[in-house]
């Protein structure tokens, strides 16, 4: 099983340190996957993994569980596959919102149980299991083709919704994006020739074809796309995304937009399957809090490589920035002490 426990995106990461597009995309995506790594050692799993989980029972009532159940798939206690009217998951209303289970207690009017079989493998929960489980619509769909059950690239509708670091469920599928992949053709084309590489409104023929948010390619230059007006067909850009370099480009010119990801696929105990195009997209969302200490520590580690590690860019005329201690303990120790789960004794 490949598990994959990523609490930051890229998008998130730019958004904060205005990186002017992911041009250094391989060191990004490196400084996420350390942060979420350390976390996910230091406080636990905040995406949920499918697995069966064998359990010594307590030969009681009560059952405490050795991490946190999320739902439940099935349960097999000495052999006896359980229905959802034997068990009751505890506490009622999880240990915090979106969170786990931590115990079961046997139902008042359960008829396949009434104690938890005490053998070294008497129980066996299937289910998904960690600390919070939450996902969101990305408000996009697989695009034209769809993806098969082998595939390592998704084609997505909206190329805005998406970066490496999204673990995003498809179905019951989990993929974890990767890396940004090549663009394709939008079928859009310039309504009007780029005659200054400073122009920041272009026109296309059909402006509806592209999203806000989007990258855009024009011949060799990448913008990124702020807004747009679909009366006028008019796109407001940010030139020269990516570091590439601002251009003049000729009317009827091909309009070429990235909605296409590297993606990891069946990940966290889940199946690769195929998808139909037109399917939705969700993505697991993990809390507040872990995503600002992934981003803070991300961020931190970024700017401290910047430095030289010497924690500090810049110069005294134009001003300079430190940047030290890229784990903050203090609220590190914080926020661990909002995702402790506390059993018997």
């Amino acid at each position: 099983m490949t598990t994959r426990q990523i609490f930051c995106t890229l998008n998130e990461l730019d958004a904060d340190l205005e990186l002017n597009g992911s041009e250094r995309e391989d060191k990004v995506w490196a400084k996420i996957k350390a942060a979420s790594d350390f976390l996910l050692k230091e406080i636990g799993h905040f995406i949920p993994v499918t697995i069966a989980w064998t359990i010594k029972g307590s030969g009681e009532e009560r059952l405490y569980l050795p991490g946190g159940l999320l739902s439940v798939t099935s349960i097999v206690n000495d052999g006896t596959t359980l229905t959802a009217s034997d068990y009751m998951l505890m506490p009622s209303q999880r240990a915090w919102p979106n969170g786990p289970y931590t115990w079961l207690d046997v139902a008042e009017d359960a008829t396949n149980l009434s104690e938890w079989c005490e053998d070294k493998d008497g129980v066996v929960i299937t289910g998904p299991w960690g600390l919070f489980t939450l996902t969101e619509d990305t408000g996009a769909d697989v695009g034209t083709g769809g993806q098969t059950n082998s595939a390592t690239s998704l084609l997505t509708t909206n190329g805005a919704k998406f970066s490496p670091g999204a673990v995003l469920l498809i179905g019951t599928e989990q993929e974890l994006v990767t890396a940004t992949g090549d663009p394709s053709d939008s079928t859009a084309n310039l309504g009007a020739a780029i005659t200054d590489e400073h122009d920041y409104i272009i026109t296309l023929d059909d402006a509806s074809k592209i999203n806000i948010g989007e990258i855009i390619r024009i011949d060799l230059e990448q913008m990124k796309v702020r807004d747009r007006n679909t009366s006028t067909n008019q796109l407001y850009l940010e030139r020269g995304w990516n570091k590439t370099l601002k251009a003049t480009h000729s009317n009827s010119a091909d309009v070429y937009v990235y909605r296409t990801f590297t993606v990891e696929r069946g990940v966290n105990g889940t199946t690769a399957a195929s998808h139909n195009a037109a399917v939705d997209i969700s993505r697991q969302v993990v809390p507040d809090d872990i995503n600002f200490l992934c981003r803070q520590i991300a961020g931190k580690m970024l700017k401290m490589a910047q430095s030289g590690f010497a924690g500090r860019i810049g110069d005294i005329s134009t001003g300079e920035a430190i940047y030290q201690f890229a784990i903050p303990r203090d609220e590190l120790e914080r926020i661990k002490r909002n995702y402790m789960i506390h059993t018997a004794g």
